[in-house]
């Protein structure tokens, strides 16, 4: 009871949505105590025929609720019900005569319909179906109009019966339409949440990378172009003999190696640098700052991989990059192919010194 409780809540607060099966019964059991009602109005006024029909009627609520109980035929049974409560409010205008507001029915059964329709997933083709319904719904209520309006109804009853009658009709279509509006609502907010979130996870996996979630090459590129700023350096930082690390103890380890890597970079780095991975053991930093500033980044890169605790088949795995970095300058004025290209230049002159080291100039 504690969890229907809380769902409930969350429900209404437009934080989660209804499953296809609670909604639905939610609706027949409704419309089920609404014909009860309506059956035992008809047992008091001694209407045989519309007695009748509210049971039937009242039974294929209530049979609708098994039909649907396997999570299939939601598309079979909301068709039932959608015209089974339409015949019964027009079968109720020509017994009755069309001021006892039988016929509100058939107009509040049109919004839900459509709610219906578009939100219960097994649902094929869902517009198609509710513009139909929807169409066979109103001729038919056009001409059962025209017929009555011609016409006697078949019984008749005191004065004010068809007042308090019509009261009651009223009162439950607006009910109905309140409530499975406000459902509608509630729905379409948590499906926008839902569309937004999954707009944020599109947006970050076209921009960061799934393994060691920095920025990509794309997206590190496109904030490039847009800083308005030059005091800054590039840098180019690659880990050495990775492809040894690959070959040696399996691609899984590798991925730990970039991991760390990542994470050292991401923490040596301020708030407002930029770290990205450029590709493969390949990674870019935008520190903001002169020379010093990238180098120290850059250094406690080195002693974070330094402390790093890695280790394969009880040995530690020691692991080590080369860095290239390159200064934005007014001469550079932020072209960024020159920039990149210096500190590509100079990550390739570190690789030929050793390794392991820091090169800020092409000598």
């Amino acid at each position: 009871m504690r969890d229907k409780i809380e769902k409930a809540n969350l429900v209404l607060r437009g934080k989660e949505s209804l499953n296809d099966g609670i909604r639905f019964r939610i609706f027949a059991s409704s419309l089920a105590g609404v014909h009860l009602i309506l059956a035992g109005i008809a047992a008091v006024l001694r209407c045989q025929p519309l007695l009748v029909a509210n049971v039937i009627v009242c039974l294929l609520d209530l049979l609708s609720n098994l039909g649907t109980r396997n999570g299939r035929n939601y598309f079979t049974w909301i068709s039932i019900v959608y015209f089974a409560s339409c015949f019964q409010s027009l079968y109720a205008c020509v017994l009755l005569g069309w001021r006892y507001g039988f016929s509100l029915y058939n107009l509040t059964m049109i919004p839900i319909l459509f709610y219906f329709m578009h939100l219960t997933k097994s649902i094929s083709n869902p517009k198609y179906y509710a513009v139909l319904y929807t169409l066979i719904n109103c001729v038919a209520t056009l001409v059962i109009r025209r017929l009555v309006y011609a016409g006697e109804p078949i019984y008749n009853f005191p004065i004010h019966t068809d007042f308090k009658i019509s009261f009651f009709n009223n009162i439950v279509c607006f009910l109905f339409l309140i409530s499975f509006s406000t459902l509608f609502i509630l729905e379409l907010s948590v499906k926008h949440q839902e569309l937004e979130q999954q707009n944020q996870k599109l947006i970050r996996l076209a921009n960061y990378d799934e393994l060691t979630n920095l920025r990509n090459r794309r997206s590190i590129l496109a904030e490039w172009k847009k800083l308005q700023r030059t005091d800054y350096c590039v840098v180019m930082g690659d880990i050495d003999d990775f492809k040894k690390v690959n070959d040696t103890y399996g691609h899984e380890q590798g991925d730990e190696v970039l991991k760390i890597v990542a994470e050292s970079l991401s923490n040596s780095a301020s708030d407002v640098d930029y770290v990205s991975r450029w590709g493969g053991e390949e990674f870019l930093m935008i520190i903001f700052g002169d020379i010093s500033c990238a180098l120290k980044v850059t250094g406690r890169v080195q002693q974070r991989l330094k402390e790093a605790e890695l280790s394969v088949e009880g040995h530690k795995l020691i692991v080590t990059m080369t860095f290239g970095i390159s200064e934005c300058s007014e001469k550079l004025n932020g072209v960024i192919d020159e920039l990149i290209r210096q500190a590509d230049q100079r990550l390739y002159l570190g690789k030929r010194s050793g390794k392991n080291c820091i090169i800020i100039s092409d000598q």
